[in-house]
């Protein structure tokens, strides 16, 4: 699956957490599925901390 940058989605569903993304093209004011982000981060990744790596 492509991931796609922040740049290509609405600014309200960048600060979202969904995967409902809205093209840029769209001007929303609300969403009733908008969930912020619990914390403050211009990018979030969904990654595994390396607490097992095999170094």
């Amino acid at each position: 699956m492509s991931e796609k940058k922040a740049e290509e989605f609405n600014k309200l569903c960048v600060r979202c957490i969904r995967q409902c993304k809205q093209p840029i093209a769209i001007q929303m004011l609300e969403c009733p599925r908008f969930q912020p982000r619990p914390f403050k981060s211009e990018k979030h990744r969904f990654q595994q901390l390396d607490l097992f790596d095999d170094n």
